[in-house]
């Protein structure tokens, strides 16, 4: 399913998006699987490439693993949707960020200035 069908054709994004351009591992931390990598975030959800597994309107508790940090990100997040990448092996999942802590958010926070121009 495309990301227009779902919006009747209307761009209802509220947010910006910061497009990530290091490849940051996102990790169920409950069953410990790669869920995929980040593609973008903003201050209230996130965007992962994935080989599959993942399931719209489920709750994840996720990490992301930045490379140059001693602890991962971890917060709560709900899968909105996911849609088929253009080749077909791979899918963009839409998250809602639903629970993180003060620490995570000002990390977010970091991140997001980090990729910003």
């Amino acid at each position: 399913m495309n990301l227009s069908n779902r919006s009747s054709g209307s761009e209802k994004r509220t947010q910006v998006r910061i497009p990530v351009d290091d490849e940051i591992c996102v990790r169920d931390t409950v069953s410990g699987l790669e869920l995929g990598t980040l593609a973008n975030v903003h201050a209230a959800g996130f965007m992962v490439i994935s080989d599959g597994g993942l399931k719209e309107d489920n709750l994840y508790q996720v990490a992301f693993e930045i490379n140059s940090e001693h602890t991962a990100i971890t917060l709560g997040a709900e899968c909105l949707w996911i849609s088929e990448t253009g080749t077909g092996d791979q899918v963009w999942a839409g998250f809602q960020i639903m629970d993180m802590s003060d620490d995570a958010r000002q990390r977010i926070e970091k991140l997001m200035t980090q990729y910003q121009d």
